[in-house]
């Protein structure tokens, strides 16, 4: 669903700052202990409980991206659900001089992916 996108190699750009990420839940059930997870590094951010058809946002200190994989867990229906371990690679049209996102979608019990996005506000 959202794991592939037009991108461009991470090597030939200067790294982009993500400083927050939104996740939708766009599902019909609450969601929970959403977690977006770098292996790598060990690094995380989460958000608590969504009920259906919101969101939950947060923000963080800016942090550059470095491409590493990541990897979406979440609790749905008295499950626990993973996407397993994904890049997300930078979209074409993102300015690398301006912070951006990460945009998480629950699409439905074990659906969910993620892709970076510009913040529209600076």
């Amino acid at each position: 669903m959202l794991m592939a996108c037009a991108a461009r190699s991470l090597d030939s750009t200067p790294p982009l700052q993500i400083e927050g990420m939104v996740i939708e839940n766009q599902t019909e059930m609450w969601v929970s202990a959403v977690r977006l997870l770098v292996p790598v590094t060990g690094n995380f951010v989460s958000c608590g409980n969504i009920s259906p058809g919101s969101r939950c946002s947060t923000t963080f200190p800016e942090t550059g991206y470095a491409g590493n994989p990541v990897e979406i867990t979440w609790s749905q229906g008295g499950q626990i659900h993973s996407t397993g371990q994904f890049v997300m690679e930078l979209p074409d049209e993102v300015d690398v001089d301006r912070p951006a996102m990460v945009r998480i979608v629950i699409a439905g019990p074990g659906s969910a992916g993620a892709v970076i996005v510009q913040r529209q506000d600076k």
